[in-house]
Protein backbone atom coordinates (compact mmCIF):
# COMPACT_ATOMS: atom_id res chain seq x y z
CA UNK A 1 0.00 0.00 0.00
CA UNK A 2 2.82 2.39 0.92
CA UNK A 3 4.49 1.80 -2.44
CA UNK A 4 1.36 3.04 -4.22
CA UNK A 5 1.67 6.40 -2.45
CA UNK A 6 4.96 7.03 -4.26
CA UNK A 7 2.99 7.32 -7.50
CA UNK A 8 1.68 10.73 -6.37
CA UNK A 9 5.02 12.58 -6.03
CA UNK A 10 6.40 10.71 -9.03
CA UNK A 11 3.45 11.84 -11.16
CA UNK A 12 3.81 15.46 -10.05
CA UNK A 13 7.50 15.52 -10.96
CA UNK A 14 6.71 14.00 -14.35
CA UNK A 15 4.02 16.67 -14.75
CA UNK A 16 6.63 19.39 -14.13
CA UNK A 17 8.79 17.86 -16.89
CA UNK A 18 5.79 17.97 -19.24
CA UNK A 19 5.29 21.65 -18.42
CA UNK A 20 8.98 22.20 -19.00
CA UNK A 21 8.78 21.01 -22.61
CA UNK A 22 6.98 24.15 -23.94
CA UNK A 23 9.38 26.35 -21.96
CA UNK A 24 12.45 24.55 -23.31
CA UNK A 25 11.09 24.78 -26.85
CA UNK A 26 10.29 28.45 -26.26
CA UNK A 27 13.86 29.21 -25.24
CA UNK A 28 15.44 27.24 -28.10
CA UNK A 29 13.07 28.55 -30.78
CA UNK A 30 13.07 32.09 -29.35
CA UNK A 31 9.28 32.09 -29.29
CA UNK A 32 9.12 35.38 -27.43
CA UNK A 33 9.84 37.19 -30.71
CA UNK A 34 6.93 35.38 -32.36
CA UNK A 35 4.38 35.55 -29.56
CA UNK A 36 4.97 39.10 -28.30
CA UNK A 37 3.79 41.68 -30.85
CA UNK A 38 6.06 44.64 -31.53
CA UNK A 39 4.12 47.22 -33.51
CA UNK A 40 5.24 50.61 -34.83
CA UNK A 41 2.50 53.23 -34.64
CA UNK A 42 4.79 56.24 -34.87
CA UNK A 43 5.79 55.55 -38.47
CA UNK A 44 2.54 53.90 -39.53
CA UNK A 45 0.22 56.24 -41.39
CA UNK A 46 -2.61 53.72 -40.95
CA UNK A 47 -2.44 54.11 -37.17
CA UNK A 48 -4.56 57.24 -37.35
CA UNK A 49 -8.31 56.77 -37.48
CA UNK A 50 -10.89 59.18 -38.89
CA UNK A 51 -13.41 58.21 -36.21
CA UNK A 52 -12.32 59.07 -32.63
CA UNK A 53 -11.47 56.00 -30.56
CA UNK A 54 -11.76 57.09 -26.94
CA UNK A 55 -9.97 55.14 -24.22
CA UNK A 56 -10.55 55.00 -20.46
CA UNK A 57 -7.88 54.13 -17.90
CA UNK A 58 -9.21 52.48 -14.74
CA UNK A 59 -7.03 52.73 -11.63
CA UNK A 60 -8.44 50.89 -8.60
CA UNK A 61 -6.51 52.10 -5.54
CA UNK A 62 -6.55 50.93 -1.96
CA UNK A 63 -4.30 52.01 0.91
CA UNK A 64 -1.64 53.36 -1.46
CA UNK A 65 1.43 55.34 -0.45
CA UNK A 66 2.14 58.67 -2.12
CA UNK A 67 5.02 57.37 -4.26
CA UNK A 68 2.83 54.65 -5.82
CA UNK A 69 0.13 57.15 -6.82
CA UNK A 70 2.73 59.57 -8.16
CA UNK A 71 4.48 56.81 -10.13
CA UNK A 72 1.29 55.76 -11.89
CA UNK A 73 0.09 59.32 -12.64
CA UNK A 74 3.53 60.34 -13.89
CA UNK A 75 3.63 57.31 -16.18
CA UNK A 76 0.22 58.18 -17.66
CA UNK A 77 1.16 61.84 -18.10
CA UNK A 78 3.96 60.83 -20.48
CA UNK A 79 1.59 59.03 -22.84
CA UNK A 80 0.92 60.35 -26.35
CA UNK A 81 -2.38 59.50 -28.00
CA UNK A 82 -3.71 60.73 -31.36
CA UNK A 83 -6.78 58.56 -31.97
CA UNK A 84 -9.22 60.27 -29.61
CA UNK A 85 -9.37 61.29 -25.97
CA UNK A 86 -8.16 59.52 -22.84
CA UNK A 87 -10.07 59.72 -19.57
CA UNK A 88 -8.73 58.47 -16.24
CA UNK A 89 -11.06 56.93 -13.65
CA UNK A 90 -9.54 56.69 -10.17
CA UNK A 91 -11.49 54.16 -8.11
CA UNK A 92 -11.19 54.57 -4.34
CA UNK A 93 -12.59 52.61 -1.43
CA UNK A 94 -14.84 53.85 1.36
CA UNK A 95 -12.97 55.63 4.20
CA UNK A 96 -9.58 55.39 2.42
CA UNK A 97 -8.88 59.07 3.07
CA UNK A 98 -5.11 58.68 2.92
CA UNK A 99 -5.13 57.47 -0.69
CA UNK A 100 -7.62 60.21 -1.64
CA UNK A 101 -5.20 62.84 -0.31
CA UNK A 102 -2.35 61.33 -2.36
CA UNK A 103 -4.56 61.45 -5.47
CA UNK A 104 -5.29 65.16 -5.00
CA UNK A 105 -1.60 65.81 -4.34
CA UNK A 106 -0.65 64.42 -7.75
CA UNK A 107 -3.70 64.95 -9.93
CA UNK A 108 -2.42 68.20 -11.45
CA UNK A 109 0.14 66.41 -13.60
CA UNK A 110 -2.72 64.68 -15.45
CA UNK A 111 -4.91 67.75 -15.69
CA UNK A 112 -2.04 69.75 -17.18
CA UNK A 113 -1.64 67.13 -19.90
CA UNK A 114 -5.31 67.36 -20.87
CA UNK A 115 -6.56 64.05 -19.45
CA UNK A 116 -10.15 63.89 -18.25
CA UNK A 117 -10.12 62.93 -14.56
CA UNK A 118 -12.96 61.25 -12.67
CA UNK A 119 -12.79 60.07 -9.06
CA UNK A 120 -15.20 57.31 -8.08
CA UNK A 121 -15.69 56.37 -4.43
CA UNK A 122 -16.99 52.89 -3.63
CA UNK A 123 -19.40 53.52 -0.76
CA UNK A 124 -20.13 49.84 -0.23
CA UNK A 125 -18.01 47.07 1.23
CA UNK A 126 -14.79 46.30 -0.62
CA UNK A 127 -15.06 42.83 -2.12
CA UNK A 128 -12.40 42.62 -4.80
CA UNK A 129 -10.53 44.62 -7.39
CA UNK A 130 -12.87 43.32 -10.10
CA UNK A 131 -16.03 44.27 -8.20
CA UNK A 132 -14.77 47.84 -7.71
CA UNK A 133 -13.97 48.11 -11.41
CA UNK A 134 -17.42 46.81 -12.33
CA UNK A 135 -19.10 49.52 -10.25
CA UNK A 136 -17.63 52.03 -12.70
CA UNK A 137 -17.99 49.96 -15.86
CA UNK A 138 -21.76 49.66 -15.54
CA UNK A 139 -22.03 53.45 -16.05
CA UNK A 140 -19.33 54.16 -18.66
CA UNK A 141 -18.75 51.08 -20.84
CA UNK A 142 -20.67 52.46 -23.84
CA UNK A 143 -18.70 55.75 -23.87
CA UNK A 144 -15.34 54.21 -24.84
CA UNK A 145 -13.78 51.80 -27.28
CA UNK A 146 -11.35 50.21 -24.81
CA UNK A 147 -10.43 50.15 -21.14
CA UNK A 148 -6.91 49.93 -19.69
CA UNK A 149 -6.49 48.71 -16.10
CA UNK A 150 -3.53 49.91 -14.02
CA UNK A 151 -2.56 49.40 -10.40
CA UNK A 152 -0.96 51.89 -8.04
CA UNK A 153 2.80 51.97 -8.67
CA UNK A 154 2.60 50.75 -12.28
CA UNK A 155 5.12 52.39 -14.59
CA UNK A 156 4.51 52.15 -18.36
CA UNK A 157 7.88 52.45 -20.07
CA UNK A 158 6.53 53.06 -23.60
CA UNK A 159 5.02 56.53 -24.18
CA UNK A 160 2.98 55.15 -27.10
CA UNK A 161 1.49 52.30 -25.10
CA UNK A 162 -2.10 53.60 -25.17
CA UNK A 163 -1.95 54.15 -28.92
CA UNK A 164 -0.54 50.67 -29.50
CA UNK A 165 -3.21 48.87 -27.47
CA UNK A 166 -5.89 51.02 -29.13
CA UNK A 167 -4.61 50.01 -32.56
CA UNK A 168 -4.65 46.34 -31.60
CA UNK A 169 -8.18 46.71 -30.27
CA UNK A 170 -9.27 48.42 -33.50
CA UNK A 171 -7.76 45.56 -35.49
CA UNK A 172 -9.99 43.01 -33.73
CA UNK A 173 -8.26 41.98 -30.49
CA UNK A 174 -10.58 41.89 -27.48
CA UNK A 175 -7.82 41.51 -24.88
CA UNK A 176 -4.30 42.96 -24.94
CA UNK A 177 -1.78 41.95 -22.30
CA UNK A 178 1.67 43.35 -21.51
CA UNK A 179 4.87 42.19 -19.85
CA UNK A 180 4.70 43.04 -16.15
CA UNK A 181 8.08 42.95 -14.47
CA UNK A 182 8.07 43.13 -10.67
CA UNK A 183 11.27 44.69 -9.42
CA UNK A 184 12.85 46.13 -6.30
CA UNK A 185 16.18 46.96 -4.71
CA UNK A 186 16.09 44.17 -2.15
CA UNK A 187 16.58 40.43 -2.68
CA UNK A 188 12.82 39.82 -2.96
CA UNK A 189 12.67 42.42 -5.72
CA UNK A 190 15.52 40.77 -7.63
CA UNK A 191 14.01 37.30 -7.27
CA UNK A 192 10.63 38.66 -8.39
CA UNK A 193 12.27 40.14 -11.46
CA UNK A 194 13.87 36.78 -12.29
CA UNK A 195 10.49 35.05 -11.90
CA UNK A 196 8.58 37.52 -14.06
CA UNK A 197 11.28 37.82 -16.71
CA UNK A 198 11.48 34.06 -17.21
CA UNK A 199 7.68 33.77 -17.23
CA UNK A 200 7.08 36.45 -19.84
CA UNK A 201 10.03 35.60 -22.07
CA UNK A 202 10.16 31.79 -21.78
CA UNK A 203 7.21 30.25 -19.96
CA UNK A 204 4.31 32.27 -21.34
CA UNK A 205 5.39 32.19 -25.03
CA UNK A 206 5.68 28.40 -24.87
CA UNK A 207 2.34 28.03 -23.09
CA UNK A 208 0.63 30.47 -25.48
CA UNK A 209 1.79 28.47 -28.49
CA UNK A 210 0.72 25.24 -26.82
CA UNK A 211 -2.78 26.16 -25.62
CA UNK A 212 -3.53 28.80 -28.26
CA UNK A 213 -5.13 31.17 -25.73
CA UNK A 214 -2.53 33.24 -23.84
CA UNK A 215 -2.88 34.01 -20.15
CA UNK A 216 -2.66 37.71 -19.30
CA UNK A 217 -1.72 39.77 -16.27
CA UNK A 218 -4.10 42.31 -14.74
CA UNK A 219 -1.62 45.21 -14.78
CA UNK A 220 -1.76 47.19 -18.02
CA UNK A 221 -4.50 44.87 -19.23
CA UNK A 222 -6.63 46.29 -22.06
CA UNK A 223 -10.16 45.08 -22.79
CA UNK A 224 -12.42 46.18 -25.62
CA UNK A 225 -15.76 47.68 -24.60
CA UNK A 226 -17.49 45.20 -26.91
CA UNK A 227 -15.98 42.24 -25.06
CA UNK A 228 -16.76 43.69 -21.63
CA UNK A 229 -20.40 44.16 -22.60
CA UNK A 230 -20.50 40.60 -23.89
CA UNK A 231 -19.17 39.07 -20.64
CA UNK A 232 -21.00 41.49 -18.32
CA UNK A 233 -17.90 43.19 -16.88
CA UNK A 234 -14.84 41.80 -15.16
CA UNK A 235 -15.27 38.30 -13.70
CA UNK A 236 -15.47 38.73 -9.91
CA UNK A 237 -13.16 35.90 -8.95
CA UNK A 238 -9.81 35.67 -7.20
CA UNK A 239 -7.76 35.77 -10.42
CA UNK A 240 -9.95 37.79 -12.77
CA UNK A 241 -7.12 38.23 -15.29
CA UNK A 242 -6.41 34.50 -15.67
CA UNK A 243 -10.17 33.81 -15.79
CA UNK A 244 -10.50 35.93 -18.94
CA UNK A 245 -8.86 33.18 -21.00
CA UNK A 246 -11.85 30.91 -20.29
CA UNK A 247 -14.31 33.55 -21.50
CA UNK A 248 -12.18 34.44 -24.51
CA UNK A 249 -12.04 30.76 -25.48
CA UNK A 250 -15.82 30.39 -25.19
CA UNK A 251 -16.55 33.47 -27.31
CA UNK A 252 -13.65 32.74 -29.69
CA UNK A 253 -12.11 36.15 -29.01
CA UNK A 254 -8.55 37.13 -29.95
CA UNK A 255 -5.89 37.91 -27.33
CA UNK A 256 -2.76 39.91 -28.17
CA UNK A 257 0.45 40.08 -26.17
CA UNK A 258 2.10 43.47 -26.67
CA UNK A 259 5.86 43.55 -26.33
CA UNK A 260 5.88 46.49 -23.94
CA UNK A 261 7.13 46.22 -20.35
CA UNK A 262 5.25 47.62 -17.38
CA UNK A 263 7.24 47.90 -14.17
CA UNK A 264 5.66 47.26 -10.77
CA UNK A 265 7.18 47.19 -7.32
CA UNK A 266 7.71 43.72 -5.89
CA UNK A 267 6.55 42.79 -2.36
CA UNK A 268 8.83 44.45 0.16
CA UNK A 269 8.80 41.66 2.75
CA UNK A 270 8.28 37.92 3.10
CA UNK A 271 4.76 38.23 4.48
CA UNK A 272 3.56 40.26 1.49
CA UNK A 273 5.31 37.84 -0.88
CA UNK A 274 3.67 34.82 0.75
CA UNK A 275 0.19 36.36 0.60
CA UNK A 276 0.68 37.45 -3.02
CA UNK A 277 1.88 34.07 -4.28
CA UNK A 278 -0.69 32.00 -2.40
CA UNK A 279 -3.39 34.32 -3.77
CA UNK A 280 -2.06 33.83 -7.31
CA UNK A 281 -1.87 30.06 -7.00
CA UNK A 282 -5.27 29.71 -5.38
CA UNK A 283 -6.77 32.00 -8.03
CA UNK A 284 -5.30 29.84 -10.80
CA UNK A 285 -6.66 26.71 -9.15
CA UNK A 286 -10.09 28.35 -8.97
CA UNK A 287 -9.85 28.85 -12.74
CA UNK A 288 -9.06 25.14 -13.06
CA UNK A 289 -12.01 24.20 -10.87
CA UNK A 290 -14.47 26.38 -12.80
CA UNK A 291 -13.13 25.16 -16.13
CA UNK A 292 -13.89 21.51 -15.34
CA UNK A 293 -17.16 22.20 -13.47
CA UNK A 294 -18.95 25.32 -14.71
CA UNK A 295 -17.56 25.56 -18.22
CA UNK A 296 -16.83 22.02 -19.35
CA UNK A 297 -20.07 21.83 -21.37
CA UNK A 298 -19.64 25.14 -23.18
CA UNK A 299 -15.98 24.72 -24.17
CA UNK A 300 -14.81 22.50 -26.98
CA UNK A 301 -13.05 19.34 -25.82
CA UNK A 302 -9.73 20.63 -27.14
CA UNK A 303 -10.01 23.95 -25.32
CA UNK A 304 -11.22 22.21 -22.17
CA UNK A 305 -8.13 19.97 -22.09
CA UNK A 306 -5.67 22.76 -22.93
CA UNK A 307 -7.07 25.23 -20.41
CA UNK A 308 -7.16 22.51 -17.76
CA UNK A 309 -3.46 21.90 -18.32
CA UNK A 310 -2.72 25.63 -18.20
CA UNK A 311 -4.52 26.12 -14.89
CA UNK A 312 -2.89 23.07 -13.28
CA UNK A 313 0.44 24.89 -13.18
CA UNK A 314 0.40 25.40 -9.39
CA UNK A 315 0.41 21.61 -8.99
CA UNK A 316 3.47 21.31 -11.21
CA UNK A 317 5.15 24.13 -9.26
CA UNK A 318 5.21 21.91 -6.17
CA UNK A 319 7.64 19.52 -7.90
CA UNK A 320 10.91 21.16 -6.68
CA UNK A 321 9.70 21.09 -3.07
CA UNK A 322 8.52 17.50 -3.41
CA UNK A 323 11.85 16.55 -4.97
CA UNK A 324 13.72 18.04 -2.02
CA UNK A 325 11.50 16.20 0.46
CA UNK A 326 12.12 12.93 -1.40
CA UNK A 327 15.87 13.50 -1.39
CA UNK A 328 15.89 14.13 2.36
CA UNK A 329 13.53 11.22 3.03
CA UNK A 330 15.78 8.87 1.06
CA UNK A 331 18.35 9.21 3.85
CA UNK A 332 15.95 7.58 6.30
CA UNK A 333 13.54 5.41 4.32
CA UNK A 334 13.67 3.39 1.14
CA UNK A 335 12.50 5.39 -1.87
CA UNK A 336 11.73 3.73 -5.22
CA UNK A 337 14.67 4.18 -7.59
CA UNK A 338 12.64 5.83 -10.35
CA UNK A 339 11.20 8.38 -7.89
CA UNK A 340 14.63 9.16 -6.49
CA UNK A 341 16.18 9.59 -9.96
CA UNK A 342 13.37 11.86 -11.09
CA UNK A 343 13.71 13.95 -7.93
CA UNK A 344 17.43 14.47 -8.57
CA UNK A 345 16.78 15.45 -12.21
CA UNK A 346 14.12 17.92 -11.08
CA UNK A 347 16.46 19.65 -8.65
CA UNK A 348 19.35 19.72 -11.14
CA UNK A 349 17.12 21.21 -13.84
CA UNK A 350 15.92 24.14 -11.74
CA UNK A 351 19.51 25.06 -10.88
CA UNK A 352 20.21 25.46 -14.62
CA UNK A 353 17.07 27.50 -15.35
CA UNK A 354 18.59 30.92 -14.47
CA UNK A 355 21.22 30.47 -17.21
CA UNK A 356 18.75 31.96 -19.69
CA UNK A 357 19.03 35.31 -17.91
CA UNK A 358 22.80 35.17 -18.08
CA UNK A 359 22.86 34.33 -21.79
CA UNK A 360 20.13 36.68 -22.99
CA UNK A 361 20.07 39.51 -20.44
CA UNK A 362 23.64 39.38 -19.15
CA UNK A 363 22.07 39.64 -15.73
CA UNK A 364 24.76 38.76 -13.20
CA UNK A 365 23.65 38.93 -9.61
CA UNK A 366 23.83 36.86 -6.45
CA UNK A 367 20.04 36.49 -6.75
CA UNK A 368 20.60 33.98 -9.59
CA UNK A 369 22.16 31.58 -7.09
CA UNK A 370 19.20 32.01 -4.75
CA UNK A 371 16.58 31.63 -7.50
CA UNK A 372 16.36 27.80 -7.28
CA UNK A 373 15.94 28.06 -3.51
CA UNK A 374 13.18 30.59 -4.12
CA UNK A 375 11.42 28.16 -6.50
CA UNK A 376 11.56 25.43 -3.88
CA UNK A 377 10.01 27.90 -1.45
CA UNK A 378 7.35 28.79 -4.04
CA UNK A 379 6.55 25.10 -4.31
CA UNK A 380 5.73 24.95 -0.60
CA UNK A 381 3.49 28.01 -1.05
CA UNK A 382 1.72 26.26 -3.91
CA UNK A 383 1.06 23.35 -1.54
CA UNK A 384 -0.40 25.75 1.01
CA UNK A 385 -2.62 27.23 -1.73
CA UNK A 386 -4.21 23.80 -2.18
CA UNK A 387 -5.29 23.68 1.46
CA UNK A 388 -8.44 25.33 2.91
CA UNK A 389 -6.40 27.80 5.00
CA UNK A 390 -8.19 31.16 5.10
CA UNK A 391 -6.15 34.16 3.94
CA UNK A 392 -6.96 37.86 3.56
CA UNK A 393 -7.23 38.31 -0.20
CA UNK A 394 -6.71 42.05 -0.30
CA UNK A 395 -4.06 43.47 -2.63
CA UNK A 396 -0.35 43.34 -1.83
CA UNK A 397 -0.10 46.26 0.59
CA UNK A 398 3.67 46.38 1.04
CA UNK A 399 5.58 46.95 -2.17
CA UNK A 400 9.17 48.05 -2.53
CA UNK A 401 10.04 51.22 -4.42
CA UNK A 402 10.69 50.51 -8.07
CA UNK A 403 14.04 52.25 -8.30
CA UNK A 404 14.76 51.46 -11.96
CA UNK A 405 17.04 54.41 -12.64
CA UNK A 406 20.28 52.47 -12.39
CA UNK A 407 19.09 49.05 -13.48
CA UNK A 408 20.93 48.43 -16.75
CA UNK A 409 19.15 45.13 -17.34
CA UNK A 410 15.78 46.92 -17.43
CA UNK A 411 17.11 49.56 -19.80
CA UNK A 412 18.31 46.79 -22.08
CA UNK A 413 14.87 45.14 -21.97
CA UNK A 414 13.22 48.42 -23.00
CA UNK A 415 15.52 48.62 -26.03
CA UNK A 416 14.53 45.08 -27.04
Amino acid sequence: MLSILWYIPTSIIIMSFIYGIPSFFSAVANLRRKVWLNIDVENDSNSLNDDPFDVAILIPLYMEDESSVRETFKSISKQRYRLGKVDVYVILENNDLKTLIHVFENIDMLIEKGFGIYIFMNRGERKSKASSINLVLKYVTHFYGAFIILDGGDNILDSLYIEKVAKLTLSGYSIVGAKVYRVGNNIIGKLSYIDTFLWYNVGLPGLAKFIGTPLVSGEGLTLSARFLEKIGGMPEVLAEDAYLSILASFYNEKIALLDTPIIEGAPSNIRSLVNQRIRWYRGTLQCFKDTVTKHRKILSKKKLILLTLAYLQPVALTAPSIALIILVASQFIQVPLITLVLAKIELISIFFAPSYLILYQRFLDIALIMAPINWIFQGFLAMVAMTPIRISWLRTLNRTSIGIENKDFLKQEVKH
